[in-house]
């Protein structure tokens, strides 16, 4: 069993979060501000952003010398589509949309870890099934409606192989936004879900029960997300890319030793109060270093299950700076 608290979250908060996935506006591109070179970062609100939250509210992005504008959207997709329109420099991705992206001729690379590598003992995302449901374990799960962030996501990608190992067959799987996950599995809308917290323990306060932790189980010590950017902006911004690097590696070391500080972000940006943003299982190992491996591993997952039919270099998908290659 992995670590996960449970908190006391209204569902005013899941309302809140979801009328503002997608928000923020759209921005200018790299510029300058002061002696800082703006950028425009895309995220996916939840727990584990936290590292990015508290490097801009501690200082360190301006410390590296960058003015760092946050936008908040639904999954990594339509951050992708707003890297490559020039729209965010930087964004969140996970490993699935990195190599389909690619695969698709749009070149995309990982520049820095999230918050790190995913801890082996704890996870702030579980494989849970409804209430109503009565579904106990992962082969009861056949014909079953299960809800992932997206339909290419690595949630979708680690609930097909934890059912389908266990015997099920013929999931369907919906896309629904993370805030809106706890209320549709009470709605009986959906069987199942990956959730992520802090709207995971919303889920598990109203009667779901984990069947799986995805992230733990499937890739300890992996990266199965990152901050990414596309290889035509970091072939002309590498200065920036090295600067946004050493600012999340620092805040990434900082927090290991600052669980407190780095809780306290998610009072501002997931709304939460202060004692809720405390319980939170922030599931990282804070090693600030990408695991290609795990990257590889899920790619060979992806062509097992059919999601793709050619490969790309996992080594090609990891962006290093100028003066190390």
């Amino acid at each position: 069993m992995r670590k996960v608290v449970g908190v006391s979250v209204a569902l005013a908060t899941v309302a809140a979060l979801a009328a503002g996935c997608g928000g923020g506006g759209s921005g200018s591109g790299s510029g300058s501000s002061g002696g800082l070179t703006d950028v425009n970062v895309g995220y996916v609100a939840f727990d584990d952003a936290a590292v990015l939250f508290l490097a801009t509210e501690k200082g360190i992005f301006a410390k590296h010398g960058l003015k760092v504008k946050l936008f908040e959207a639904a999954s990594p997709t339509p951050i992708v589509a707003s890297m490559v329109s020039g729209q965010y420099q930087f964004g969140f991705v996970t490993t699935p949309v990195l190599i389909n992206t690619n695969l698709g001729g749009q070149k995309l690379k990982c520049v820095s870890v999230v918050d790190g590598q995913v801890d082996p003992n704890s996870d702030s995302a579980a494989f849970v099934a409804s209430a109503k449901s009565g579904v106990t374990n992962p082969a009861q799960l056949s014909g079953k409606t299960i809800g992932v962030v997206q339909l290419s996501s690595i949630n979708l990608l680690e609930a097909k192989k934890i059912a389908e190992d266990a015997g099920a067959k013929n999931e369907k799987f919906v896309a629904i936004p993370f805030p809106q996950m706890p209320q549709a599995l009470a709605d009986g809308r959906i069987q199942a879900a990956v959730v992520t917290s802090p709207f995971l323990q919303i889920a598990l306060k109203a009667g779901a029960k984990p069947l799986a932790y995805p992230n733990s189980q499937l890739f300890p010590n992996g990266t199965v997300y990152c901050f990414g950017a596309t290889a035509k902006y970091l072939s002309g911004n590498a200065k920036t890319a090295q600067q946004f690097q050493d600012a999340i590696n620092e805040t990434t070391v900082y927090a290991k030793t600052h669980l407190t500080e780095e809780k306290a972000t998610l009072v501002k940006y997931l709304k939460l109060s202060a004692a809720d943003a405390q319980a939170q299982e922030i599931a990282s190992n804070y090693i600030p270093e990408l695991n290609v491996q795990s990257i590889s591993q899920t790619q060979d997952l992806m062509k097992q299950q059919g999601a793709i039919k050619s490969t790309v270099d996992p080594n090609s998908l990891i962006w290093t700076p100028p003066s190390s290659n």
